[in-house]
């Protein structure tokens, strides 16, 4: 191999790893504060359940920060309850569970508009 082939190989490796995310990280990205983030853990222990370094520090996916974002607009936009909030958080992961996956769009489009005018119908 020349020297230029070795520069042009695809690194398969690197993209295969998911990117992790220190807590300040997340608090950069989210905008909440760290000591909150820290306290919900303990509060969703069985929804939010970040990685750890071999030097015990918290690295977070893609997905614990939906998760932290779910849990911030649930408590600090919504309202709820930290009580409250897991309840919603465990119906909405019954319902995803549940929920058939489809490749129809049209399929979920009604789905979807079912659940919004469900949710509209259960808040009057």
């Amino acid at each position: 191999m020349k020297h230029d082939e070795i520069l042009t190989l695809p690194r398969t490796r690197a993209s295969k790893a998911p990117k992790l995310y220190s807590i300040g990280q997340v608090h950069a990205i989210t905008g909440i504060p760290k000591p909150t983030i820290r306290y919900w853990e303990k509060e969703f222990e069985s929804y939010l359940e970040p990685l750890r370094t071999t030097g015990n520090q918290r690295r977070y996916d893609d997905k614990s920060i939906a998760d932290l974002e779910k849990i911030n607009y649930l408590v600090k936009v919504q309202g709820y309850t930290l009580e409250g909030a897991k309840r919603k958080l465990e119906l909405l992961r019954k319902v995803d569970v549940e929920r058939p996956v489809s490749n129809d769009p049209m399929a979920e489009l009604a789905r979807a508009m079912s659940d919004y005018l469900l949710k509209k119908l259960s808040r009057d």
